[in-house]
């Protein structure tokens, strides 16, 4: 097990002063191959994202080599994606939007030959990835569409609220159903920015579209369209100050912001290019190095959060 000295706690949030000793001894863990069962989700050659629950406790850990001047001048700057990560999420915390909570940030001493890393632990966000849902094709026509609504009303909630997400994939938003009530929340807040416009709207509904067409589960018109929207009419109703009516005035606005945005995504989507995703967030790669864990979570297997509808 690693050294706990040379790991550096830069931020936790008050409720977890406490646990700095485990978040320590579980780093110290997971480097060793010595963590009890983790799930990993994410896995790439100088990062990792997994699933734990030392003591019982559900949390995601999130580690990133900085292996470049640059990477290591942004985390001394409090720049780097592990500290955007945490002020992303708590600016939309602030504005009453579900993102998933940062617990401790922690940085790791590149001594003896290795490089600095850095740790950020998140709570654990309980659902399945929207990109998840739509692979695996097990929601009721209702369900469809009460998803589809609740995610077009957080795009037009955050443009509201002053805000945009310049990374937003459906693998980076976890739904679950309390109720049959759909509850959508952002799980990667690194790409928030303090910029609201309608061509961020565009590059947000884009965005969604592009990674679901890239692995083939992209959703039907009418789901699609829902979102669409649903976005529109929040950040109508933004714009104006007051809830839309049903007065022909509101309607025709909402008609012509929902045609031109579409026309936007439209053009959008077709400059991309190919929307394949470099790693396919539906596959989650095998334990690295040797360590335990599981990694079966497939398109076949999204969580069973949602009520049965009767």
């Amino acid at each position: 097990m690693n050294d706990r000295r040379n790991i550096r706690i830069a931020r936790i949030v008050k409720d977890w002063r406490g646990r700095a000793p485990m978040v320590r001894d579980l780093i110290g863990a997971i480097e060793g191959a010595q963590a009890p069962e983790i799930e990993w989700l994410k896995r790439g050659q100088t990062s990792f994202v997994c699933r734990a629950r030392p003591d019982g406790i559900g949390i995601v850990v999130k580690m990133r080599e900085l292996v470049t001047l640059r990477d290591r001048a942004k985390c001394v700057l409090r720049a780097s994606r592990a500290f955007r990560q945490w002020r992303g999420a708590r600016r939309l915390a602030a504005r009453g939007i579900p993102a998933a909570r940062p617990l401790a940030l922690l940085v790791q001493s590149g001594n003896r030959g290795k490089r600095i890393r850095e740790w950020l632990i998140l709570e654990d966000v309980q659902g399945a990835t929207v990109l998840h849902w739509l692979a695996a094709r097990r929601l009721s026509v209702v369900d469809q569409h009460a998803l589809a609504r609740a995610v077009g009303v957080q795009v037009g909630a955050m443009l509201r609220a002053g805000l945009c997400n310049r990374d937003h994939k459906p693998s980076n938003l976890m739904a679950s159903f309390d109720d049959g009530v759909p509850i959508v929340t952002l799980i990667d807040t690194v790409a928030i920015r303090r910029r609201s416009n309608p061509g961020e709207m565009v590059r947000m509904l884009a965005t969604l579209l592009i990674e679901s067409i890239g692995v083939g589960v992209a959703p039907r018109g009418a789901i699609a369209f829902r979102v669409l929207r649903d976005a529109c009419a929040a950040w109508l109703e933004g714009t104006l100050g007051r809830p839309l009516g049903s007065h022909k005035g509101d309607r025709k606005a909402l008609r012509a912001l929902v045609r031109s945005t579409a026309r936007r995504i439209d053009q959008y989507i077709r400059f991309h290019g190919d929307p394949t995703p470099k790693d396919n967030p539906l596959v989650v790669p095998p334990p690295r190095d040797g360590a335990r864990g599981k990694g079966d979570f497939t398109a076949e297997s999204p969580s069973t959060q949602r009520d049965s509808k009767t």
